[in-house]
């Protein structure tokens, strides 16, 4: 079987998504689009599944041209999607959702639950998630949520397999769950189109890679036959040396403001193992947060932020207590969650509204130029009054981003914050981190990406990356210690706590 895009155009008002796209996939091949947000990727797939429709060209199945005008009209063809922003019902259970986009009928007409229940069984027990069978979806981890994403595309019958994004928010193990049901795929002869931001993933994973700039097909390459330079360098039109130099002076200007204690942290309850840990910051520190999923990372910086009980910390020598989120923003604590979807963007809502939502309405202060902030952070819109979900995903996460940029917080929580953001994008937001951390901004870096910990974590001898395993801090990693590798081992490790 082959997939061919034929001069693909598509533009919304003034903004091209797509121009002259053309594409070809064959049997038993995984293909990455590879690009910045904004480039044309969730275009492409969102045309090829039905959901929206292409100004102009063609799609051919086996040298047929085909028509793809609704989802139902796509999976006819065998052409199944999963969805970048999570299409599942969170008040459904885990296999009721499973089954959602292809419910199976008994004779006479009614839903088949007997049906249902084995084939989501099946491959629920392939995602690693059987015993979560008859959970509401509501309460998984964002990462389980992922999955059940990934398994509702299974259920479908299909050909060709197209993944927005669905490994944005999966943690290692779960990455190599997904790379094992892909290749599975690969030698039953299926397509799979796979797009993600990790490219230790498009390595791991895919046999090709196309690259994607500005709504144009860039170039096509076997994944072994170059390498990450290349590839950004294609991504972003330029040299990547122009990109990816390093600030000036940020390890000695880390090193200045990082000799005191600024934050301390006594007795911070870790709900899910009964735990407690004690961790001290400078000013200025980075400390990024490394683990198996559920181990109780997330705890610390969500706890911090008023999410859990009232606790009390104590900063640049003032104790007091955080009993509510609003309680932390006006004590200088940001949060940056990687779920924009549910607990980072307010979805009816302009992007300059969603800027403005800590600055201006909770403390009462003006931006002085909310186009200086969005510019900042390279922020692809058409104007501070257009809807936040007209923008790309990596878009509207940049925007939430520039939200706490914009309030000077004394410490920055952040949970998978660059979750379903570009390469490129990546890098521009470690500059803006590594900026926030020189002017005095204390962080809490969580992230199920070992090699973003390596780099952000890396900057100065100030940085280091905690590993918590059932509910404590077994390992800390300073300096050069903080490789991919070590955080890795570390993950696995168990016993007693490291005393910080």
């Amino acid at each position: 079987m082959i997939i061919q895009f034929e001069n693909i155009c598509k533009s919304y008002g003034g903004v091209r998504a797509l121009k002259n796209a053309n594409v070809s996939i064959g049997s038993g091949e995984i293909r990455a689009l590879l690009g910045g947000n904004g480039s044309g990727k969730s275009t492409l797939i969102k045309i090829a599944s039905g959901l929206i429709h292409a100004d102009s060209g063609k799609i051919y199945i086996d040298g047929a041209q085909v028509s793809v005008q609704t989802p139902k009209a796509a999976k006819r063809l065998g052409l199944v999607a999963t969805s970048q922003e999570l299409s599942i019902l969170p008040n459904l259970t885990v296999g009721e959702n499973i089954a959602l986009c292809a419910i199976p009928r008994t004779a006479i007409g009614f839903t088949n639950y007997r049906e249902i229940r084995a084939r989501s069984l099946k491959i629920l027990e392939e995602l690693g998630l059987a015993d979560k069978i008859d959970v509401p979806v509501a309460s998984l981890a964002l990462n389980e949520r992922y999955l059940i994403e990934l398994g509702k595309a299974m259920f479908q019958q299909f050909d060709v397999l197209l993944i927005d994004e669905v490994t944005s928010a999966l943690y290692e193990a779960d990455v190599a769950t997904v790379k094992r049901i892909l290749n599975r795929y690969k030698r039953e002869g299926k397509i799979i189109v796979f797009v993600s931001h990790r490219m230790k993933e498009i390595r791991d994973i895919c046999d090709t890679v196309t690259v994607m700039r500005n709504g144009e097909i860039i170039e096509t390459n076997d994944v072994c036959a170059v390498d990450d330079d290349y590839l950004l360098s294609l991504m972003i039109g330029e040299k990547k040396e122009a990109v990816a130099a390093p600030a000036q002076g940020g390890a000695r200007a880390n090193a200045a403001v990082g000799d005191q204690t600024y934050i301390r942290i006594r007795n911070l309850p870790i709900a899910a193992y009964g735990t407690k840990i004690d961790l001290d910051l400078a000013r200025g520190e980075i400390v990024g947060v490394a683990g198996l999923q559920g181990h109780g990372q997330s705890d610390i910086v969500r706890t911090l932020h008023g999410l859990n009980d009232p606790i009390r910390i104590q900063l640049d020598g003032r104790e007091f207590e955080i009993r509510s989120p609003i309680d932390a923003v006006r004590r200088g604590i940001a949060f940056v969650s990687g779920d924009r979807e549910r607990e980072g963007s307010f979805r009816q809502h302009s992007l300059g509204e969603n800027l403005s939502a800590v600055k201006e309405l909770i403390l009462g202060q003006k931006i002085p130029s909310r186009t200086a902030v969005l510019d900042q952070l390279n922020v692809k819109y058409a104007s501070e009054s257009q809807g936040i979900l007209a923008l790309s995903g990596g878009n509207q996460q940049k925007v939430i981003f520039a939200r706490w940029i914009c309030s000077q917080p004394l410490l920055l929580l952040a949970d998978d914050p660059s979750k379903g953001i570009d390469v490129n994008a990546r890098a521009e937001m470690q500059g803006i981190l590594k900026e926030l951390s020189e002017a005095g901004t204390s962080m809490i870096i969580v992230s199920s990406d070992d090699d973003e910990l390596e780099k952000l974590c890396r900057v100065s001898e100030n940085s280091r990356v905690i590993v918590m395993y059932e509910g404590r801090i077994v390992t800390t990693l300073r300096g050069a210690e903080i490789t991919r590798d070590n955080i890795i081992e570390a993950t696995h490790a168990s016993g007693r706590a490291v005393d910080e």
